[in-house]
This record gives structure tokens, sequence and C-alpha cells, in this order.
């Protein structure tokens, strides 16, 4: 099993229940969870694997592992609706997972192996460029694909990107529309027809 970590509102999402549930859940001792540095709460695959078999809830944690996996990397999930949009029509079963720092991302990249990291507009410049080349030098995460969001691109090291395989860099002030191509070409989909 791997060893995949889950938020309190994937679990809420999981469980069809509120998220005031789940933290009560873990409140109560019910689920066991852990804190991130950053104060959240994040719930071990295998946590969740035992408390869902104890109280007989059906969720095939498995299926997810077939898919291709996405990490981003943004504050506020303004990206996931545009995300979830591009990738709908698609063939493929994606899974997204969303932190909001490099540091948590760095465990997230660890542990889910991810095919493509998609870092907005947050971190900065020279923060990005040091992780791009930490998870370049590991080979778990050798080969994953990196989307650059950035508003700014001067402010992220272009130079030091293109030898760490940055392959995208696109202004944050896009489009649907200018967003999947580079997206589905880093996922290597041919291009959906526009409904």
């Amino acid at each position: 099993m791997t060893a995949r970590l889950y938020t309190t509102v994937d679990v809420a999402k999981v469980c069809k229940v509120s998220l005031r549930t789940v933290i009560r859940w873990v409140d109560e001792g019910k689920l066991a969870s852990f804190r991130t540095p950053g104060g959240h709460r994040r719930i071990k695959e295998e946590d969740l694997t035992k408390f869902l078999d104890h109280y007989q809830i059906p969720f095939p944690i498995k299926s997810k592992e077939q898919g291709k996996k996405i990490l981003v990397i943004e504050e506020k999930k303004v990206l996931e609706r545009l995300l979830r949009q591009i990738l709908r029509r698609s063939s493929d079963i994606y899974e997204l997972v969303f932190t909001s720092d490099l540091y948590e991302a760095s465990i997230q990249a660890g542990l889910l192996k991810p095919d493509l990291i998609i870092i907005g507009d947050k971190p900065k410049g020279q923060m990005v460029t040091r992780f791009c080349q930490a998870l370049h030098k590991v080979p778990e995460t050798k080969g994953t694909k990196i989307l650059v969001l950035s508003s700014t691109p001067t402010r992220l090291n272009l130079k030091g990107a293109s030898a760490i395989d940055v392959r995208t860099v696109v202004n944050r002030a896009f489009t649907i529309e200018d967003l999947r191509p580079h997206l589905l070409e880093m996922l290597n989909e041919a291009l959906p027809a526009t409904a």
C-alpha cells in the first residue's frame, strides 16, 4: 500500500459527509491523523482504509492509483474548477491533490510520485527553482513534469528552470483555452474537441 496522505476535505468527499463531521471523528479519536508544520490535518491512507473498513464505508482507493496524478501547489483552490473542467472530457482518470506551500508539496511529491506538478504564482521564484532542482535530483520524481503559472516569469530563473526540465511557464492571466493545450500536452493527451 502506498503511503498517500488525505486532507480532511478529501475524507469528507470520500465518506459523503461534512467537513465538520470528519473533524469530529478525528477529535474523538475514531480517525487517526497528524498535523503538518502549517497546522493542517492529514490522514494516512492506511488509517483511512482501517476507518473505512471498520465502519463499512465503500471506497475503491486502489482505483485511484491507476490514473495519472497531478499535484497542484496553490494557496487558494482557484485552479481546481479550471483543471476539472479541462480534464472532464478526458478518457483517463486523474487524481488532483492540492497543497498550499512548497514544504508540504515536497512531502506529497515524495509520497504521491505525481505525473505532473502545477505550481501557482504564490511561491517565490527562487524557492520554486530550488524546489524543481531538488525534485529532479530524486530518482522517484526525476521524470515528473512541471507546469509553472506565473504572472511575472522573471521571478523564476528560467535559465535554471530549463536545466531542470520545467516544461512550460504560462502567464497567470490565462483562460481555460490558454491552459488546456499546455496541460494536455504535458499529460500526453490529445486535444479534445470543444463542445
